[in-house]
């Protein structure tokens, strides 16, 4: 090949590549949303008790006519109100389906999706199809900004063996793409514009981006969220072992801990409680105060792959019986029941 001819392709080449990203971002751009979510906590003593709101922001991907959107558990678990403001400034409310917060997906749907404009709705691709090494893009909203793409590569594929189960192979995909606060439950594209991924976490010693991300895998979405009976708890729990539950006076080896509540979950309407007094763990923040479950259905809370137990189990109840689940409340073993749907 003459080396005129050589540089010319190199150069086409380059110039095709760097095209190719804008164009994409400008097909997919409007399908990405931020999500304003209200939470509620309860902090204090007896009449000292206060309902502290708070607020935090998160990111999705709208992925039917509909108005079902992707985002990440960790976003909406105990959202009291959900906004969804898309790129052209429409804002809507939208409601929580379901969760699973071990793989941290959620599907939320805008709540009358006849008041729902005409949007572009990204098309979910085929994660298991992805190469490591190859070039992937998030678009999110970090730190508050509207919107924000950065650009890498496919750095991993992992499946944590504690979250793995007979239902489903829980993955997580890495990436050196930028991911940072409030990029949580936004869309990791490949080069075709398809969703491969939902962004979920970082990994990083002073909690800002350190070239580790990771995104929950669009396979597992799919699986997690359209295709197996899901529900949303509205509950963010914490599972608590050794010397704290020891000093929280545990009659076993291991709780749920309840941090905070959504009054639309279905743990608040059964009437469990929500954590009152914010504390310090090893430079990690945590509320007590709160109700600490025992066992479900009879499976007592052991380790993390309790909920795949409990899952099976609950597979044994027919239609319209009562389920069980024992809790500690101020030292004192209670009980509540919930009815098979």
């Amino acid at each position: 090949m003459k080396p005129l001819l050589a540089i010319i392709i190199l150069l086409t080449t380059f110039t095709a590549n760097t095209q190719k990203l804008p164009e994409l971002y400008n097909e997919v751009k409007s399908s990405v949303v931020i999500i304003e979510i209200l939470n509620f906590t309860t902090q204090g003593f007896g009449d000292h008790k206060a309902m502290i709101a708070s607020s935090k922001q998160g990111s999705g991907v709208l992925i039917s006519v509909d108005g079902l959107i992707w985002t990440a558990a960790h976003v909406v678990q105990s959202a009291e109100v959900v906004g969804v403001q898309f790129l052209d400034g429409d804002v809507y409310e939208a409601e929580v389906l379901s969760s699973n917060p071990r793989a941290d997906v959620a599907l939320i749907k805008i709540k009358d999706p006849f008041l729902l404009k005409e949007k572009k709705v990204a098309t979910i691709g085929d994660s298991d199809q992805s190469l490591i090494g190859e070039d992937v893009f998030v678009i999110g909203a970090p730190f508050g900004l509207k919107q924000s793409i950065t650009k890498g590569i496919l750095s991993g594929k992992h499946h944590p063996e504690e979250l793995n189960t007979g239902f489903v192979n829980v993955e997580f995909l890495q990436t050196d793409a930028a991911i940072n606060k409030g990029n949580s439950g936004g869309p990791m594209f490949n080069m075709k514009g398809e969703i491969i991924g939902i962004t979920s976490r970082i990994y990083s010693a002073l909690g800002e981006f350190n070239g580790v991300g990771f995104a929950a895998s669009s396979n597992v979405a799919k699986k997690l969220l359209m295709e197996t009976p899901n529900i949303w708890t509205g509950m963010e729990s914490v599972l608590i072992t050794g010397d704290l539950a020891k000093a929280l006076n545990l009659p076993q080896d291991a709780g749920l801990l309840v941090l905070r509540l959504s009054s639309n979950g279905i743990m608040s309407k059964l009437g469990l409680q929500g954590g009152t007094i914010p504390i310090v763990i090893k430079d990690g923040g945590i509320i007590i105060g709160g109700d600490i479950i025992l066992n479900i259905a009879g499976v007592k809370i052991v380790d993390l792959n309790f909920p795949d137990v409990v899952m099976q189990k609950l597979e044994t109840y027919k239609k319209g019986e009562k389920i069980p689940i024992s809790f500690l409340r101020n030292g004192n073993i209670e009980i509540i029941e919930f009815e098979k749907q």
